[in-house]
């Protein structure tokens, strides 16, 4: 039997008494990071109510086994069938598997090898930023953004289209936040944003506006991470939208003299390169 759970995303209370059933029965913990779930199980056989009455709930009581966007292949095919023969549980670092996290594959194989297996009902950050948003009618979650700029701003471009009828829901890193926002504040320069950090944790927080605005409000140190909301065009503003920018507005925008240039170029007689040569004389 194999079972998918899913864990708190920061408040240990979060976790539901299936969660803790099925922690409690298992033998083994297939996991992301065994060390982070060895903690977490450590964390929950300190409150009285669960030692009690889920005793074998602790560590030393499971073999971990370890399965990450690194091994998940590998270890795929080291899998026999009869591994499923003991009471197999799998989890992510917090919360739900196959959300922008591991357990795809895993239970791919269950599936194609008639191999029974459960997923727990559970919450997921991209959920809980959105009833903390106060919007309502559809969204479109599309994990996180892309490393690499180009492809991060194509893919928000691509996204143009159905953000006319559905907000669209990001995940991001706080290695990468600042670079984000400014893309946002390229392709969608009108568009109100959320950005939530650490939902359900002690530090918890959340920042509405334009993309620019919030750029500018970021603190130096950018800790923790981030689910980005980008509320729908109501109004059905077309990509072409960004032309009504004055030269001015994009002048003061937070990003490379490369980007400004295109831009510029958009909305006046002169072409990138020559914006691009009048910026850098000016800079």
């Amino acid at each position: 039997m194999l079972t998918f759970l899913p864990t708190p995303i920061g408040n240990l209370s979060d976790i539901s008494l299936h969660v803790l059933e099925a922690l409690n029965e298992s033998d083994i913990v297939v996991c992301e990071d065994t060390r982070v779930t060895k903690k977490l199980l450590i964390l929950l056989q300190r409150n009285p109510i669960v030692s009690q009455h889920f005793p074998m709930i602790a560590p030393d009581n499971k073999k971990f086994l370890s399965f990450h966007s690194h091994n998940q292949e590998k270890f795929i095919q080291h899998l026999t069938p009869d591994f499923f023969k003991q009471n197999i549980v799998f989890c992510t670092d917090a919360g739900m598997p196959n959300i922008s996290d591991p357990g795809t594959l895993l239970l791919q194989y269950a599936r194609s090898h008639q191999i029974k297996y459960q997923v727990l009902l559970g919450g997921s950050a991209f959920s809980h930023a959105f009833v903390n948003s106060g919007l309502e009618g559809g969204f479109c979650f599309l994990g996180f953004l892309p490393h690499k700029q180009h492809e991060r701003q194509n893919m928000l471009k691509e996204s143009l289209e159905f953000h006319k009828t559905l907000h669209i829901i990001y995940y991001e890193s706080p290695k990468r936040l600042r670079e984000s926002l400014k893309d946002i504040a390229l392709i969608m320069p009108l568009a109100k944003v959320y950005l939530y950090k650490e939902l359900t944790k002690l530090y918890q927080s959340e920042m509405i506006g334009l993309a620019k605005d919030i750029l500018s409000n970021l603190p130096k140190d950018i800790l923790g991470e981030y689910c980005i909301i980008i509320q729908k065009d109501d109004k059905h503003i077309a990509q072409n939208k960004i032309l009504s920018l004055t030269q001015e507005d994009i002048l003061q925008l937070d990003i490379s003299l490369k980007q400004k240039s295109k831009l510029l170029a958009q909305i006046s007689q002169k072409n990138a390169k020559e914006w691009y040569a009048l910026l850098l004389e000016h800079s």
